[in-house]
């Protein structure tokens, strides 16, 4: 997973220069620069050439180290960069006004799609306190009904070792209590080190590739639990590659972060 940050500025500064050169070449083509361009072209074709490559295969490497599953943007994405880049090529070298235009209006959204994680360019909002069905607890439900919120209560007396005193087995209900939570959020630090310290840092402030500081976040549990399974703009979903369990664990754990 360390490997993704690298991949991820590597990606981004190819695809900036590309879009400045690019531009560039778009610019002197309008102006009807023609003979400074075909100079420029000349210069530039194999850093054209190499920086196209870079490209995909900086995509490619990050798909690869994504952490968990990769958003359907992310394939719409891809796909239209596999289509732009020879139509852009092609364009460019037959000095076609229309497509290059074109083309140029496709890299622009594709670099929207990219920053808002949404083929539609909208940030989605987060939700406030985010619940889903799933958690709801349905009405008339004794208190006694674990729900995610609350465990069931336990009749410690019930299931105390015999020749265990009141005293003695108080004492040891309560350390399972205590030690049964700490053994959870440590499970939970170890799943956020490995699933999302990549873009949200070990203390939950880096902020890479949009992710939010989980310092200043709102989000209750409930809340935390939908979006490490559903995901959300450009964090993806990790209902495929942890159980509900571990979901729980990481969302506890990112609680002890604010």
């Amino acid at each position: 997973m360390a490997a993704f940050p690298f991949f991820l500025r590597l990606h981004l500064v190819v695809v900036l220069v590309f879009l400045l050169f690019y531009l560039l070449k778009a610019g002197l083509l309008l102006a009807g620069r023609l003979d400074t361009l075909r100079a420029l072209r000349a210069r530039t074709r194999i850093v054209d050439s190499g920086l196209g490559l870079l490209i995909l295969a900086s995509g490619g490497a990050l798909l690869a180290t994504l952490p968990g599953s990769v958003p359907g943007w992310v394939w719409v994405k891809l796909g239209l960069v596999l289509v732009l880049l020879p139509l852009a090529i092609a364009a460019m070298r037959r000095q076609q006004k229309p497509g290059v235009v074109l083309t140029l209006l496709g890299f622009v959204y594709v670099y929207g799609v990219s920053e808002t994680g949404s083929l539609a360019l909208q940030k989605p909002a987060v939700p406030n306190g985010a619940t889903s069905t799933t958690y709801a607890s349905s009405p008339g439900l004794a208190e006694a009904t674990a729900t995610p919120e609350a465990a069931a209560p336990v009749d410690t007396a019930a299931h105390a070792a015999p020749g265990l005193s009141n005293a003695e087995a108080a004492t040891l209900a309560a350390a399972s209590e205590v030690s049964e939570p700490a053994e959870a959020l440590v499970a939970g630090k170890v799943l956020f080190g490995q699933r999302c310290a990549v873009c949200h840092g070990p203390d939950g402030k880096l902020g890479l590739n949009g992710a939010h500081d989980l310092t200043k976040s709102n989000l209750n549990t409930v809340g935390r639990v939908y979006m490490v399974t559903n995901g959300l703009g450009k964090m993806p979903g990790f209902e495929d590659q942890l159980t509900e369990e571990q979901i729980r664990q990481v969302a506890e754990y990112s609680l002890t972060l604010r």
